[in-house]
């Protein structure tokens, strides 16, 4: 069962994720798995997550490609060392949440789009372009891989 804490009690939400090698790559894919029954579960319904959120220091999420707030027909993927390489200049302030900051939403500035590459389950690479929402929710997911929380852009 995967365990959720608030920052303040998981220091590696803090930390700087492992890339996921081939060495570490099944059980990597093993815990993506456990994620997506996870945020899948209709107890739980969340269409993202990081795998610090659940105490593993590897470079995974698990991310629903949403096309908009109201979206039902969306996939949800399983993200081995994501990076996004190129953005947009134009940004967008919306609200966040965080599962690891319960209870707090705030307004925070991201990229309106991101050109992401990342690794699937199946070992295939693959390359993205997403906008809005989608957009925001991996920038937020790949904060969590490098040690930064949604809370950070506050006094920015």
């Amino acid at each position: 069962m995967l365990k959720i804490e608030t920052w303040n009690k998981n220091p590696i939400l803090r930390w700087i994720a492992e890339k996921i090698t081939d060495k570490n790559f099944k059980d990597a894919v093993k815990l993506g798995r456990e994620m997506l029954k996870y945020i899948k579960n209709p107890e739980n319904a969340w269409v993202w997550l990081a795998a610090p959120q659940v105490w593993h220091s590897i470079r995974l999420i698990i991310v629903s490609l949403l096309k908009d707030r109201d979206d039902e027909n969306f996939k949800t993927v399983i993200m081995i060392n994501p990076e996004i390489t190129e953005h947009s200049k134009i940004t967008e302030i919306d609200s966040e949440w965080c599962l690891s900051v319960p209870w707090e939403k705030w307004d925070v500035e991201r990229f309106k789009t991101i050109k992401l590459n990342y690794t699937d389950e199946k070992k295939t690479q693959r390359t993205l372009i997403l906008e809005w929402l989608t957009a925001r929710i991996v920038q937020h997911e790949v904060d969590h891989l490098d040690g930064k929380l949604f809370i950070d852009y506050l006094n920015k």
